[in-house]
């Protein structure tokens, strides 16, 4: 009994930690060969400005930058020369509004009184809602010559408040991780 007492925790816990941390979705070109794929380079080596002050940001450009390679060269791929690779790599990240709902509370309350009174008894039930930052993450594999998107991988997360550098840099580096563990794709 308190070993499936144990198993039924643990099997809700981590239902529960998978559910509040970073999506992740792939889509691709089902022609295309990845086998061959052994050299890559940054499709530019300048990231497009967008406008937005909080993604136009050449810290976060070089953590991001910093990760992918990092990820790509871990699984086998190597950096090369742009010209003399076998595909190019490419970002895009925004930050949006998302709002979100808190699931349902209730509770009940009971009080007693003081100097002879009977007390009380309250019941209040709600939910709340919330808004936040969700930051997205695509991180596309293109061939070098006509920059044709053979892979496109995307990764969506609550942001974070602060300013703690290494907190945002651990971030940045689990989202690009879960979003690069589905690459390359691995055969039906």
């Amino acid at each position: 009994m308190r070993e499936q007492q144990r198993r039924w925790i643990l099997a809700s816990l981590l239902l529960v930690l998978g559910c509040a941390g970073i999506e992740v979705s792939q889509d691709f070109d089902e022609n295309a060969s990845f086998a061959g794929l052994k050299t890559f380079a940054w499709q530019s080596e300048n990231q497009a400005k967008t406008g937005d002050i909080r993604v136009d940001n050449p810290l976060l450009d070089a953590r991001i930058r910093a990760a992918v390679e990092r990820d790509l060269i871990a699984k086998g791929f190597r950096k090369s020369a742009a010209g003399t690779v076998d595909f190019t790599v490419s970002y895009v990240f925004q930050i949006r509004r998302s709002i979100g709902s808190n699931r349902v509370r209730t509770g009940v309350g009971i009080g007693f009184g003081g100097s002879g009174s009977i007390g009380t008894v309250g019941v209040s039930k709600g939910s709340g809602v919330s808004e936040h930052d969700e930051g997205m993450l695509v991180i596309d594999i293109n061939t070098p010559d006509s920059r044709k998107l053979l892979w496109r991988g995307t990764g969506i997360r609550r942001m974070s408040r602060g300013s703690d550098p290494d907190k945002i840099t651990a971030e940045v580096d689990e989202t690009v991780g879960k979003i690069l563990a589905q690459f390359p794709p691995q055969p039906q």
